[in-house]
């Protein structure tokens, strides 16, 4: 047993404390707010319509880091009685004594109350920017999953409890608020010296306090849309209105589509504010009416941007949508069901892509996501894609690869293998069961099993499905000749990077199959697995046979010689993207588990030395440059040469520019190899045009396509100097408030200078003001995971040096993130050291986090152990023929 797992099943012992009873429940809220954003106060006062079930003196509700000045309770008969208010800390628990008993029935609970606008990007929290002409602005906003509207007014703040809220806000006559509902009334407070108005908004459709939000500032509405009656409204700061349009149609799309695949009219009224934070931790946040971006989720400019940077925001924009009806209409019962709202969310986004942008070929893409998945699944310290939550704390660990990518994963899974109607169907039927309520897990798969069931389609999905969401990990699935001619052996076994951790799981698996015979035809069938080993017959005249057929399955692959010598004879002939893409990802992944030599991978690689596809080569260029993370400086000069001779062909192919009628797939490709040469690949050719493209574009942007500019940056970076390390920091600074890509752009590549000198400049800059702590995070775990054993050396002893520092400025998440980003420090005694920090020093809402970098620590350095010294004699033995 892992140790977040332990933590958490000591937390199940005590776990009742956390949670509210059940005897007082929320029907309606009526809040006003008054926030100051000189002083970075607010005051509030609100009155909350009760259902009292059972009768009681004290009415327990949650709040944290605030004061409740008053409490009153009336009852509908008008009996009104005053509270004496006790705040417990550890529980986050407002308990309000009555002196008299409380009747069960209809009651109103009044409390005024005051709290902080705080700087950590969570519950009611300040933020700035800048305008075009330097002058800095406050803004007061929200981000209250999974557990703090508590921060913002006392509440009920558990996702069972839903009710509907009635807002309103007293706040200067020059900003803008946005909110859940519409504005309602709006009208200047008579008699303010300080020039205020009251805005008051439409009562809100029963949700969760964690869907409650509202933002305060100098926004300005860029433009508008209309989908029927839905109007969809987009908000930014002054300055970048014109970097809305590409998320507009994007969101356009979406609602129109989800509308017809769920069957269900959007729930939240007649219109959804899309808003650009520019401070905000998370990526977006799915509030019902009023969805709260990161800038660089939002704001792009499609001319400038690189096709990952949109597909970004169209996935960011289409997820949050997606949510309207997954979490915000039906909502999970509780945190351990999580993954009903994320897993959902994530498929539906990319669903959504697909059918919008069929030539993105989005399914292809997110093998890059899955691959991430089954990576942090194939340790065993993953989790379950259902993990029973305790402590309200425990639910920010599940924000991961499993709850959304995997689950996604597993939800794509069932529906290729009952297909997209009876899918669509079930799906239809859950949510309008549930519909302003809340649901568990199992739900959904009754809902699926029933369509099926409807349609007299005889597929167990509930018996899959519990298997898949209910256990962690994931199979191995080995496919050899079976002794039978024209047959052939399937079988089963848990993976894992490491055999100690490996269980005995047998799964249900949905086969999907694709059977090429002598004769040229080619048959695909659907197996469920559900035996260890099972033998499958083809026929006598198969040629070749690919498993997981399509790469919509959540396992892995393993073919005997004969088989594979088969498939890769003419991999992109008989191989799909996916199922390229799955045969690279499994095999290497199999180089980590010590199940195949490095060496031998890398003659499987050069098989693939023509590919297409930027995605595979996106897991063969990671997999290289951890290869070329073993090796010491000179030999990694012989693996550089190894490199060129690998990509040479396909760059000089591609070239520097794109060409009218191209494929975006080529117009990506182009960028990582140019990226791969000039970095890791030494290649001075690449470098010196490098710096020729970069000087011409500084005088004419449209002279570099948007898809090269970033290998070009990375390149420069790589090899560059000061002078180059203070044009790219101006380049950032200059960026900044205009162009949310740019600004990501130019500060990221401040983490990839090479030089001692500039990489601890670079070091010194995440705890700087000059980086906003929604971007420290990450522009520090690059350093720390940086292939340069120097650089990522001196990141980690700043990082433990500076460790409080760090703590006291970043968001929980971002911190989460960065503490995580260890992996890398694969030596001996780096991995001791970092075990020892992390023995003393805990993340909050890390452990399970912490617990899987340890894990991967000791895979990389088992593989560093293992294969350095077969890569150095293969690498001699390669350059002397």
């Amino acid at each position: 047993m892992t140790s977040s797992q332990t933590k958490m099943k000591v937390a199940a012992a005590d776990a009742a404390r956390f949670r509210l009873p059940l005897n007082v429940s929320p029907v309606r809220y009526v809040v006003e707010w008054q926030p100051d954003l000189e002083t970075n106060t607010f005051a509030g006062f609100e009155t909350i319509h009760l259902d009292i079930k059972e009768a009681t003196k004290d009415v327990v509700l949650n709040c944290k880091e605030m004061e409740i000045q008053e409490a009153t309770i009336t009852s509908t008969t008008g009996d009104s009685h005053k509270g004496t208010v006790t705040l417990e800390e550890e529980t986050e628990f407002a308990r309000i004594a009555f002196s008299k008993e409380l009747k069960s029935g209809s009651w109103q609970l009044s409390l005024r109350f005051t709290g902080i606008l705080n700087d950590r990007l969570a519950g009611f929290y300040r933020s700035k920017f800048k305008d075009n002409d330097g002058k800095e602005h406050k803004i007061a906003t929200t981000q209250f999953e999974s557990t703090d509207a508590r921060a913002a007014f006392p509440c009920f703040d558990e996702p069972a409890m839903k009710a509907t809220y009635k807002l309103s806000f007293v706040v200067p006559e020059e900003l803008e608020v946005v909110s859940n509902g519409h504005i309602e009334n709006q009208k200047s407070l008579d008699g303010s010296s300080k020039g205020l108005k009251r805005v008051e908004f439409s009562e809100t459709m029963k949700m969760s306090t964690y869907l409650v939000a509202f933002c305060i500032g100098k926004f300005v509405k860029a433009d508008s849309v209309k989908v029927g009656d839905v109007e969809l409204k987009f908000w930014c700061t002054p300055g970048k209105e014109k970097l809305v349009q590409f998320a507009m149609d994007k969101g356009a799309f979406a609602l129109k589509f989800f509308q017809d695949f769920f069957e269900i009219k959007y729930p939240g009224g007649n219109k959804i504010d899309f808003v650009a934070i520019p401070d905000f931790a998370a990526g977006a946040m799915e509030n019902l009416g009023a969805i709260f971006f990161r800038e660089s989720d939002l704001l792009v400019n499609p001319d400038t941007a690189t096709h990952g940077e949109l597909v970004r925001v169209c996935k960011v924009v289409q997820h949050e949508l997606a949510h309207m009806w997954f979490g915000d209409l039906v909502t999970m019962d509780w945190w351990t069901w999580l993954w009903l709202n994320e897993s959902f969310a994530t498929f539906m986004e990319t669903l959504c892509g697909s059918e919008q942008h069929p030539e993105w070929n989005v399914w292809d893409g997110f093998g890059i996501s899955r691959a991430a998945a089954m990576r942090i699944d194939s340790l065993g310290s993953t989790h379950p894609i259902e993990t029973p939550v305790f402590h309200p704390d425990d639910t920010a660990e599940l924000f991961d690869v499993i709850s959304y990518q995997k689950g996604c994963s597993v939800l794509y899974m069932i529906f290729n293998y009952i297909g997209r109607d009876l899918f669509q169907a079930g799906v239809a039927k859950y949510l309008k069961d549930f519909s302003y309520s809340t649901a568990e897990g199992h739900h959904l798969w009754d809902s699926l099993q029933a369509a099926c069931e409807k349609a007299g389609a005889d597929l167990p999905v509930r018996e899959i499905m519990d298997t898949w969401i209910l256990t962690a990990g994931h199979p191995l699935v080995s496919v050899s000749e079976s002794e039978k001619k024209g047959s052939i052996k399937i079988s089963q076994r848990d993976f894992k990077f490491l055999p100690n951790e490996v269980t005995g799981q047998i799964r249900p698996i949905p086969l999907q199959l694709r059977i090429k015979f002598a004769d040229g035809k080619i048959e695909t069938k659907t197996v469920l697995l559900k035996e260890k080993e099972q033998d499958l017959n083809l026929g006598k005249d198969f040629e070749y046979v690919v498993v997981n057929a399509d790469g919509s399955g959540f396992y892995r692959v393993v073919y005997a010689p004969e088989l594979l010598s088969k498939l890769t004879a003419q991999a992109q002939t008989n191989l799909s993207v996916i199922e390229r893409f799955n045969l690279i990802n499994d095999t290497w992944s199999s180089v980590r588990a010590g199940l195949v030599s490095a060496t031998d991978y890398l003659e499987l690689v050069k098989v693939f030395g023509n590919e297409t596809d930027p995605n595979v080569w996106a897991i063969i260029l990671g997999s290289l440059s951890a290869l070329h993370s073993l090796l010491s400086t000179e030999q990694q000069k012989v693996f550089a040469k190894m490199m060129r001779e690998l990509l040479a062909p396909t760059h000089k192919r591609l070239g520097w520019a794109p060409i009218s009628g191209e494929d975006i797939q080529t117009k990506e490709l182009r960028g990582s190899m140019i990226g791969a040469l000039g970095t890791l690949g030494e290649d001075e050719t690449v470098r010196a045009k490098a710096k020729e493209l970069f000087a011409a574009w500084q005088k004419d942007k449209s002279t570099l396509d948007s898809n090269v500019l970033p290998a070009v940056v990375s390149t420069l970076a790589y090899t560059g100097d000061a002078k180059r390390f203070d044009e790219f920091f101006a380049l950032f600074q200059a960026a900044k408030d205009k162009n949310p890509q740019d600004e990501a752009r130019f500060r990221q590549s401040l983490a990839g200078f090479q030089e001692p000198v500039l990489y601890d400049k670079a070091i010194k800059l995440a705890l700087s003001e000059e980086i906003r702590s929604q971007d420290a995070p990450s522009f520090f775990a690059t350093i720390l995971m940086s292939s340069n054993p120097h650089k990522a050396k001196a990141a980690w002893n700043y990082m433990t040096t500076n460790w409080d520092a760090m703590v006291s400025k970043y968001p929980t998440s971002g911190m989460v993130r960065m503490a995580a980003a260890v992996t890398g420090l694969d030596t001996p005694e780096l991995q001791k050291e970092v075990e020892a920090f992390y023995a003393t020093h805990e993340v909050k809402s890390g452990n399970m986090a912490i617990s899987q970098a340890l894990e991967q620590l000791r895979i990389n350095v088992s593989l560093r152990e293992r294969e350095t010294q077969k890569l150095i004699a293969h690498l001699t033995k390669t350059t002397k023929k």
